[in-house]
């Protein structure tokens, strides 16, 4: 497609517009690759209450990255759709500078982010797209045809960064609810023309949460599920660690849209210390090994301990509304337009 020419001539559009939109600190070496890991319905404390030898990849996501379990959803939504919508386009969900996206079921054919809105809606993949980058998308739930309808190559904006690369802001959409299957074509297309960002999608727990509970004592069918996560986990790690155009050159970041009562077949209400409580870890080149997410970020956020803090607090938790500025930092590019989260890109994963 455009990935190797798109790595050249990207540079010069970075640098003019970095210029203009430094983040408030820079990366050292930016890498190639970020791997958006969106796990529906993953607890915060679910990772946690599985042994490093049930679930070795997402230890290896901790031990070698920084990580917190005490991330935040979306202020008032516990729901899938509107939380993705905030981690691709670094924006909560209400009010006036929100995405307003508040719907969690299939779409119509002629719904987009935009028309919904009553304006456009940029996105991580509008600003890895502009400049010269590949991006993809892979999904376990059809809805998320949302995205694929509302950055195609009639809904999405002009192209006004560098060289034109037309308004189709997801180079690839694939749905597929059989998460091994998804994966498994996920790496099949990252050995032969990888892609710069992509989500992956992966919803079994929340399935299996709301089937059997969100019960995280050993043996449950949710931590089952986790565990079949973290298989999937370990062949994304496999490629990475011998494949020579990945090696080094890329990160991840894993998060999810919400968590799920523990009692319940539930992520409702949003107001519940269960459903909004989510883990945020991050791996890659450049990321402190074994670091605590909090800990890295004493200065600019807050660990907000049991409570929900709304978006006007002056130190924000972690939110996974900070994935979309995050990957643009990670790769090296300035924020989404409109964002408000994360939109200084100050959230830390390294060291000075």
């Amino acid at each position: 497609m455009k990935i190797a020419s798109a790595m050249l001539r990207s540079r010069v559009a970075k640098a003019i517009f970095l210029t203009a939109f430094l983040p408030f600190y820079a990366m050292s070496a930016p890498v190639d690759y970020v791997i958006h890991i969106s796990v529906d319905g993953l607890r915060g404390d679910a990772v946690a209450a599985l042994r490093p030898d049930d679930a070795p990849n997402f230890s290896r996501l901790r031990t070698e990255g920084a990580f917190t379990d005490n991330a935040r959803t979306d202020v008032g939504e516990t729901l899938t759709l509107p939380n993705h919508t905030t981690q691709l386009t670094g924006r909560g969900v209400h009010g006036g500078s929100g995405h307003n996206y508040a719907a969690n079921v299939m779409p119509s054919p002629k719904t987009t982010l935009h028309r919904n809105k009553g304006s456009y809606i940029k996105s991580v993949f509008d600003v890895v797209h502009d400049h010269g980058l590949s991006t993809c998308l892979y999904a376990s739930k059809e809805k998320f045809i949302l995205y694929e309808q509302s950055y195609n190559e009639s809904n999405g904006a002009r192209d006004t960064i560098g060289e034109d690369n037309g308004r189709k802001k997801i180079d690839r959409y694939l749905f597929k609810e059989d998460v091994t299957v998804l994966v498994a074509s996920y790496l099949k297309a990252m050995t032969s023309t990888p892609y710069n960002y992509c989500m992956v999608h992966l919803r079994d727990p929340d399935i299996a949460g709301h089937g059997y509970l969100w019960d995280i004592t050993r043996g449950s069918a949710y931590l089952e599920s986790i565990m079949k996560i973290d298989d999937l986990l370990g062949d994304i790690f496999a490629l990475i660690d011998v494949d020579q155009t990945l090696h080094r050159k890329t990160a991840i970041i894993l998060t999810s849209d919400h968590g799920g009562r523990l009692q319940t077949r539930t992520h409702r209400p949003s107001f519940n210390r269960e459903n909004y409580t989510i883990p945020f870890y991050v791996w890659g080149s450049g990321v402190h090994a074994g670091s605590e997410l909090y800990e890295l970020n004493s200065t600019k956020r807050g660990d907000p301990g049991n409570i929900r803090p709304a978006y006007s607090e002056p130190k924000q938790p972690i939110r996974n509304g900070d994935s979309a500025n995050l990957a643009l930092y990670l790769l090296g590019l300035g924020v989404v337009p409109k964002s408000t989260i994360n939109a200084l890109q100050d959230l830390r994963v390294e060291l000075d």
